[in-house]
């Protein structure tokens, strides 16, 4: 490629694994250029290996290759994924059969590979390298290109298989679970003046239900109702089993001995917070594709990552437009939009926030999250926004429903 080219290196180590692993092709290196709107990926392997590469449009934008089976380890990633440069976001590797390994990386707008060739290495027992350019395309040019796979094989069960098996029914109103946090035993962050943090969690959470249930468009299922302790995953799980359209967890804040922070905020998951639902959701049953051998491991982990973006997606987009709802009702604090690996965030497919409403250790949120009229002004501003992102989710621009859309995650 002609003009100057930006490259960011990830530096991959070699995993030590079974015998039969450790004769596998090694891959020890992903570079990635930029020229204009070309992005070059260049793979470093040990020895000489084959690869194919082409790109998809559906249901994400996105660049596959193929290789042997290889031995791969991202440094300091334990997820099993890495981010990009250029046109590519994401990328993560698959080892899921005997005799095939597999790359995909997410793009952030459709794309077609104008090249792709071996180079040898540049200097005695150097890496071998694998180049592959993709530039931005509209979804003609990919479907046009010669060479292009039909869909068959992983591509037809993922696009059959998924929709078939992910896509929900139909239904009369949306299932908001509200989640009001700590309670029973634990009760959270305690005021100046001896407010309880649960106590004020569960009144906001039954304000919030009354004001969605009175639209007569909501199905608002609360995790506790009364002083009950619940473990997170007892939270999680009743989300998940209500197939959630969104799940929002009402917490107050605590600085400890500073008395001046105060503020609501909005968390969404965290990258790290990412990894851990990937390897959540990869456990659970639910995602388990029967009858495809021996690959099954692979479409589970693409299902499983496309959902988990997509969730992070809609979870950020809720958290932009409540934000600037809350500060109609009090202040916010600085960067208010945070991300955290919080348990409660782990669900692979449900959208979901965590809204800190104030800081208990100070005496002005303190007073105002005691106060009745304070909550129901609160939470007609959180009523609201539900309103304003599932119309914003029915528009036709905004895409398919949930679980069949799939797009990147910023």
């Amino acid at each position: 490629m002609g003009g100057r080219i930006l490259t960011t290196v990830l530096a991959l180590a070699a995993l030590a694994g079974t015998a039969g692993a450790q004769s596998a092709p090694e891959v020890r290196n992903v570079r990635f250029g930029v020229d204009g709107d070309t992005t070059r990926i260049v793979i470093e392997t040990a020895t000489a290996t084959e690869f194919n590469a082409f790109t998809l449009a559906d249901p994400s934008a996105r660049l596959v290759l193929e290789l042997p089976q290889s031995v791969w380890a991202v440094a300091a990633l334990a997820t099993g994924e890495g981010r990009g440069h250029g046109l590519v976001e994401t990328f993560r590797f698959f080892d899921s059969s005997a005799d095939a390994s597999r790359m995909v990386f997410e793009l952030s707008d459709t794309a077609r590979v104008v090249e792709q060739f071996p180079l040898p290495p540049e200097t005695d027992g150097g890496n071998h390298r694998f180049v592959v350019d993709v530039r931005r395309a509209d979804r003609s040019e990919i479907s046009d290109q010669a060479g292009f796979p039909e869909p068959q094989g992983l591509t037809a069960l993922i696009s059959t298989r998924a929709d078939a098996t992910y896509a929900e029914p139909e239904r009369e109103r949306r299932v908001v679970v509200l989640d009001a946090g700590h309670g029973g035993h634990d009760p959270g962050a305690s005021g100046r003046s001896g407010t309880r943090e649960a106590t004020v969690n569960l009144e906001a959470a039954l304000e919030l239900r009354r004001q969605l249930e009175a639209t007569g468009r909501y199905e608002v299922i609360l995790t506790r109702s009364d002083d009950t302790y619940l473990t997170l995953e007892q939270r999680v799980r009743i989300a998940s089993a209500a197939r959630a359209d969104l799940f929002i967890s009402l917490h107050a804040d605590s600085a400890g001995p500073n008395s001046t922070a105060r503020g609501a905020s909005v968390y969404t998951l965290s990258d790290h917070g990412a990894g851990r639902a990937r390897q959540r959701a990869l456990q659970s049953t639910d995602w388990i594709l029967e009858n495809a051998p021996p690959r099954r491991a692979e479409v589970n982990n693409i299902l499983v990552s496309l959902a988990l973006r997509e969730k992070r997606n809609q979870s950020a987009v809720f958290a932009e437009m409540l934000l600037p709802a809350l500060e109609q009702v009090g202040p916010v604090v600085s960067n208010p939009h945070r991300q955290r690996g919080f348990y409660v965030l782990l669900d692979s497919q449900t959208p979901a926030v965590l809204v800190e409403m104030g800081f208990l250790t100070n005496g002005d949120d303190e007073r105002n999250l005691n106060s009745a009229s304070f909550r129901n002004r609160l939470m007609s501003q959180v009523a609201a926004t539900v309103d304003a992102y599932f119309a914003r989710m029915e528009e036709p621009s905004s895409g398919p429903e949930r679980h069949a859309s799939l797009s990147p995650a910023p």
